[in-house]
């Protein structure tokens, strides 16, 4: 009888342990269930606010007439001729100066970014850009910015990276990133025009021109910086940058002579450009931005062909 009983006990026991973990492991379930419903709720919401953005030619028209250029020379701008674009027209703040992460993410839909990757982006943008300031906590600087100055973006080592398509490297005369160097315009239409001379991308620049304009640009570089610095990291982030020219600015990895001088050079939307009218989608952002780098990677352009570009 005493050892039925003691038995029992443990049949109890044990089923209230049993009990006890199968709670447990039912309020694991929930809470990660939780967790990846507000994750996914949260996403569906970005992106459906990043697609409301999205204008057809004739919206983009008609919206662009409310939107003409205008510029001062003590606005704030940044190494991006796109941001810089969207100031000049007043997309975001002219002044370059004070603008809200929203602000910004709703420009970007605009234009076609990706919503999802562009809010992680911006939210990173604006912790990383925030500077200690030694009168407040230590905690304080943790924080993101609340605003954003376009010049904020020149500072080197964050995203602002040598070896830029129409800027300069810091290091080099005029010893800033912010206004383009025509001259490395001009040479990418160079480019353009002998390679694609007689061809069906005749008057367009590629994805095989801005590889070959790049590794240039990497070679002189190298030659005249001895500062010069472009981490892995950064050779992905201008490959990236490459896919915004081609790809949201641009059209299918490729770009018109016309509207590449409008957006490096004079940063102003064409009248005869509109923005992408569907968003940039994650396959594109899985495959584009990799194909600019390994083009880049497997270019065989050297400096000689600057010498051939004035012949």
């Amino acid at each position: 009888m005493i050892g039925g009983k003691y038995q029992k006990l443990d049949a109890d026991e044990n089923r209230k342990a049993h009990k006890s973990k199968s709670l447990k492991t039912l309020a694991i379930s929930i809470g990660l269930g939780l967790v990846v419903a507000y994750a996914v709720i949260s996403v569906l919401i970005i992106e459906v606010k990043g697609r409301q953005a999205l204008k057809t030619p004739e919206e983009w028209r008609e919206l662009i007439k409310e939107h003409g250029y205008e510029r001062q020379e003590t606005d704030a701008r940044s190494p991006c001729p796109m941001l810089n674009t969207l100031a000049n027209h007043g997309f975001i703040a002219r002044s370059g100066r004070h603008i809200k992460s929203d602000d910004l993410f709703k420009a970007m839909m605009l234009m076609g970014a990706p919503p999802t990757v562009t809010a992680g982006f911006l939210k990173k943008v604006y912790r990383d850009y925030h500077e200690a300031d030694p009168q407040r906590s230590f905690f304080s600087q943790f924080s993101s910015m609340e605003t954003l100055d376009l010049d904020r973006l020149t500072v080197a080592g964050l995203l602002e990276h040598d070896v830029s398509l129409s800027r300069n490297d810091l290091r080099l005369p005029p010893y800033s990133t912010v206004d383009p160097i025509p001259d490395y315009v001009h040479r990418m239409h160079k480019i353009a025009q002998v390679a694609n001379k007689g061809t069906e991308f005749e008057g367009i620049f590629t994805r095989k021109n801005e590889n070959d304009a790049r590794r240039i640009r990497w070679l002189e570089s190298y030659s005249h910086n001895k500062y010069i610095h472009l981490s892995l990291f950064h050779q992905f982030a201008s490959s990236t940058e490459c896919s915004l020219l081609l790809d949201i600015i641009g059209r299918d990895g490729a770009i018109t002579l016309p509207h590449l001088t409008s957006f490096l050079l004079n940063q102003t939307f064409p009248d005869d450009w509109h923005p992408r009218e569907t968003s940039y989608s994650f396959k594109e952002l899985a495959t584009k931005p990799l194909r600019c780098w390994k083009g880049l990677r497997d270019s065989t352009a050297t400096l000689e062909l600057l010498d051939q570009l004035e012949h």
